[in-house]
C-alpha cells in the first residue's frame, strides 16, 4: 500500500466514524483517539496536541488490538483498521 492508497483508506475509516451508526460510543471514541495518533504520526509538524496514546503502547500495538476488538461485532471497521495498521507499517511507520 502506497501513501495515496493509505490516505484513502483513511479516509474511509473516517467516513465510516462519521456515518456510521452502529458504533457505541465507547468504540467510536477509540476509533477517533487512533485516527488523531494516525494523523499525528503521519503530520508530525501538525498543531495537534493529541496525548491520547496510551503510555508505553505503540500504535501498531493499538492497531492490532483494535482490529481483535472489532473483528466479531464491527468487521468492516476491522478491516480497515487492518489496512491501515498494514500501510503504517510498509511506510516503515
Amino acid at each position: 500500500m502506497d501513501a495515496n492508497e493509505l490516505k484513502d483508506t483513511i479516509a474511509s475509516l473516517q467516513h465510516e466514524l462519521s456515518h456510521g451508526k452502529q458504533l457505541d460510543e465507547e468504540s467510536r471514541e477509540r476509533l477517533r483517539v487512533l485516527l488523531d495518533d494516525i494523523h499525528e504520526v503521519l503530520h508530525p509538524d501538525s498543531t495537534s496536541c493529541s496525548t491520547s496514546g496510551t503510555q508505553g503502547d505503540s500504535l501498531g500495538d493499538r492497531l492490532q488490538d483494535a482490529v481483535v476488538d472489532f473483528e466479531a461485532a464491527h468487521p468492516q471497521f476491522s478491516q480497515l483498521i487492518g489496512r491501515i495498521a498494514d500501510g503504517l507499517s510498509n511506510l516503515g511507520i
